[in-house]
């Protein structure tokens, strides 16, 4: 492997990463005598579980670099030696090896935080082709896991967590399901559909540590993409706005498919279901405003790359956000306002209608300057009561016709935004609520 490691680290990954797949193609003509004899060979179980917290063994297993190349659009086409991997897994009766699925989905839970990783001063230990083969091995779990094979009642606590991961570390794709958007060709070469990530999402969305897992992962993507939007020279409010959508659809896809699950689990409206869906929820916009810089206390839990290495603990991420209750769209609603705010985007000079939006929020606790006198409110703390306060001042005292419009664009927006979410989780994206 490509990698600039100390040798004996490399050794030992690719000593590891060896034995496990020699272990895996041995098991599949295991596999074959057991289904024949009614015996059960645990030697895949072992492989898995030897590899489960070692993310490059993990990949390695999966999708061995040596074992085919990344094609002009940057996508990853297998060899013979990963096809048939991933055939005598997902063939296998893993009914007689029950914590082999636990051991499987921790592997492709680690091999996933390979996604959206390149080889740089901050990474180092990145192979040029990781991202391509970790999005082949995400598209290969998530059509599988979240296919016809299984059911909810398939999936252990465990399997729910590890299997979050890999959701969290494939925040584009998830983002193009909530939009009804096509799913990129990294993951589709691999069998993946639309409707596998709802069902998969559904599968696990009864699960507090795996919805805020996911939520975790689908928030820094927005974080990135709005970052990156805003900073453009160019970019006005439209460009916020149709970032907030997008929030929006994210926030409204999740939501949805974890309601779906507790319906049908007959605990709608219950408070379990009420925690899950609105801690998800609050944690997404958290992240979403701030990034993983927000939690720090969990850098254990993140790679070099701002990938998820491992299952989060709920608990953990509220306690270290200090995320607050209350509606989780208001909150968003608040953040696009300050976020208005903070990048420059309501008027300067006009008078139409009365104080100019940015006057009037210096009468508000949640409003901050930098020492240049520029807003430079902190979106995060917008949750709550603030963020009560906060579409309070935009209803009552906004009355700047210039700003309004502004205002305005960004309600509608997440608006928008939410009804989309909500249409792609009950129409073409529907999941396999079984």
């Amino acid at each position: 492997m490509h990698r600039k490691t100390r040798p004996t680290a490399k050794g030992l990954i690719v000593a590891v990463a060896c034995v496990a797949l020699v272990v895996g193609l041995v098991g599949l003509g295991c596999g074959l005598i057991s289904r024949v004899s009614g015996s059960a060979s645990d030697s895949v179980d072992d492989a898995l579980a030897a590899i489960g917290d070692d993310p490059q063994a993990a990949l390695e297993y999966l999708v061995p670099e040596e074992d085919g190349s990344v094609d002009e659009d940057g996508v990853w086409v297998p060899g013979q030696t990963t096809v048939a991997q991933w055939t005598m897994l997902s063939s296998r009766d893993w009914g007689r090896h029950a914590p082999g699925l636990d051991a499987l989905t921790a592997v492709t839970g680690a091999a996933s935080s390979f996604r959206n990783r390149a080889p740089s001063e901050s990474d180092p230990d990145v192979s040029a082709t990781a991202d391509a083969r970790a999005a082949y091995a995400c598209g290969r779990a998530m059509s599988y896991f979240g296919g016809e094979g299984f059911t909810k009642k398939d999936f252990t606590d465990t399997m729910k967590r590890n299997l979050s991961v890999v959701v969290a570390n494939s925040p584009e794709e998830v983002a193009d399901a909530a939009v009804k958007g096509a799913l990129g060709a990294g993951v589709t070469s691999a069998g993946l559909e639309a409707t596998d990530i709802s069902s998969l999402i559904y599968r696990f969305g009864d699960n507090q540590d795996a919805m805020t897992t996911l939520a975790t992962g689908l928030g820094q993507y927005h974080h990135n993409k709005l970052e990156e939007a805003m900073n453009d020279p160019d970019a006005n409010e439209n460009d916020l706005g149709d970032g907030y959508r997008q929030v929006a659809a994210s926030s409204s896809y999740l939501r949805t498919l974890s309601e779906f699950r507790f319906a049908d689990d007959k605990k709608k409206d219950s408070e379990e279901q009420k925690t899950t869906v609105d801690t998800s929820l609050s944690v997404l916009n958290a992240v979403g405003a701030a990034g993983l810089t927000a939690l720090t206390d969990e850098a254990a839990a993140f790679t070099a790359g701002s990938t998820i290495a491992k299952p989060l603990v709920s608990s953990q991420v509220t306690d270290a956000l200090g995320t607050s209750t209350g509606d989780p769209y208001t909150g968003l609603k608040a953040q696009s306002y300050a976020a208005g705010l903070n990048y420059g985007l309501f008027s300067t000079d006009s008078d139409k209608g009365g104080r100019r939006a940015i006057d009037t929020a210096k009468d508000h606790d949640w409003y901050h300057e930098d020492e240049d006198g520029n807003p430079a409110i902190d979106t995060t703390a917008l949750a709550g009561d603030q963020a009560s306060d906060a579409a309070a001042w935009r209803e009552h005292q906004v009355t700047n016709s210039d700003d309004k419009g502004v205002l305005n664009d960004l309600d509608l927006s997440i608006a928008a935004g939410k009804t989309d979410g909500e249409d792609s989780a009950k129409t073409r994206n529907e999941p396999r609520r079984t």
